[in-house]
């Protein structure tokens, strides 16, 4: 079977922490494939609310995702602090993709932190009216 990958461009242009919510957690008792969309959502909406932009406006036009890959590295539980950082790649007129970084914060501050995800979204500007 094919498997996705992913790496994680440079530089960074976006970072922002977020905290797993009990509302992201599966049966499994760890963070499930939707709570980390959910979070990957938050954290994009975060990143053009920082441009003064909103999803559905940015610079007069809105957004739609055309895709979206997530590889998984490792498991998160609630309560657990995530980094997710962005980085924007091949800018073009009417799209962009978006890359994130989605690592655990450690308590220890020389401990590396451990990567959860690194995902991507193609964003097309769109628009509606």
């Amino acid at each position: 079977m094919s498997r996705v990958e992913l790496d994680y461009p440079s530089p960074t242009h976006f970072s922002r922490q977020l905290a797993v919510r009990i509302s992201d957690i599966n049966y499994g008792n760890h963070l499930g494939h939707d709570g980390m969309i959910t979070m990957l959502h938050e954290a994009r909406v975060l990143f053009f609310r920082s441009f003064g932009y909103e999803e559905w406006d940015v610079d007069g036009v809105g957004t739609l995702l055309a895709d979206l890959a997530i590889t998984y590295k490792n498991e998160a539980f609630y309560g657990d602090l995530l980094n997710i950082d962005i980085s924007v790649q091949d800018i073009r007129t009417k799209s962009c993709q978006l890359y994130y970084k989605m690592t655990r914060v450690c308590d220890e501050q020389s401990a590396p932190r451990q990567l959860i995800s690194i995902a991507k979204t193609g964003v097309v500007f769109f628009d509606f009216n």
